[in-house]
């Protein structure tokens, strides 16, 4: 690498911590940012952030080509970003088309000849990996690794106490009162839905639920018999094939994420639900559940959610209509 790279790229991490320590990043925010600045960088055509989650390694950011591939998982084991961070040190392939430790078949789909991998360090422990990968084979050289080791510090240095490193705590993507997952899960489920939505085309629906009759049994038996209502619908939400997908997002509100479901199916069980409401006589008989669906058309997320919305704001019309 010439000095005069060299000095350009330090010049852009030194303009990178400014950035951060100037700011009101979030933890997540300073990822993405970080990930972006390694792929310009390296000149490499995508910039990964990689954390271990049991045997697996999950793409937590993606910049670049990686973009569509939020959220995918790759085997611990048969992975070079398995193998750095076991090994907790910098791993390079120069040609994943010939290179053992690598999984070929993963790196061409994802258009990968050449990849580095730098462990990411929390309390002595490392939890994953910056990666940059490019189409070409050798790509990279020394100086894309030291620069990637720099940044992988930056990382270590301003999120030392952010709980994006820690296990996911479950408690801040709970609800403590119905034990289902909260809005803050929903709301970092559901890019990672769309993106792989976008990556295969399988179908992607969404249902918002509203209680019917929930302000009733608040007003005439007191908010302890409200809550008893929505722990007993989030029990039958939990016994449910969809419970892994259940969110309580406000209120009497909550939402269903349904992977390869088509707005028709979903429908389907969506109407089961509300007649398992009813069937269970929650609130003494008084609550049934209106609800709305919105299909993934190459939509975002704002877009999905305000159609769901609108679909249920059209059943409670059609609701109070009759009443």
């Amino acid at each position: 690498m010439t000095s005069e790279r060299s000095d350009a790229q330090l010049r852009e991490i030194i303009r990178t911590q400014t950035e951060i320590v100037a700011s009101d990043l979030d933890a997540k925010a300073i990822m993405q940012l970080i990930a972006e600045r390694a792929q310009q960088l390296t000149r490499s055509s995508s910039g990964v952030i990689e954390l271990a989650e049991g045997e697996e390694m999950v793409y937590a950011v993606t910049t670049g080509e990686a973009t569509p591939y939020l959220g995918t998982s790759l085997k611990r084991a048969t992975s070079l970003s398995g193998l750095c961070v076991s090994e907790g040190r910098v791993l390079r392939s120069d040609d994943t088309g010939d290179d053992p430790r690598v999984d070929a078949a993963a790196c061409r789909r994802v258009n990968a000849a050449s990849m580095i991998c730098v462990p990411l360090a929390h309390q002595g422990e490392t939890v994953g990996v910056l990666k940059v990968y490019s189409p070409q084979a050798h790509h990279f050289d020394d100086g894309d690794v030291e620069t990637l080791e720099l940044l992988s510090e930056l990382i270590a240095a301003h999120l030392s106490h952010a709980n994006l490193y820690e296990a996911e705590s479950r408690e801040s993507r709970q609800d403590a009162l119905t034990g289902l997952a909260n809005r803050r899960a929903f709301e970092e489920r559901l890019p990672v839905e769309l993106a792989r939505f976008s990556r295969s085309g399988r179908p992607l629906s969404l249902v918002l639920i509203d209680l019917d009759g929930f302000k009733g049994v608040n007003d005439r038996l007191g908010h302890p018999a409200g809550d008893e209502v929505l722990r007993q619908v989030a029990a039958l939400l939990q016994d449910s094939r969809m419970a892994d997908d259940c969110f309580r997002i406000g209120g009497d509100e909550f939402a269903i994420l349904m992977p390869g479901t088509s707005p028709e199916e979903a429908e389907i069980a969506a109407r089961r639900l509300a007649d398992a409401v009813r069937g269970a006589e929650v609130g003494a008989g008084e609550i049934g559940a209106s609800f709305g669906i919105a299909g993934s058309e190459d939509i975002d997320g704002e877009a999905l959610v305000a159609a769901a919305d609108r679909a249920l704001l059209a059943a409670k019309d059609r609701l109070y209509s009759r009443g």
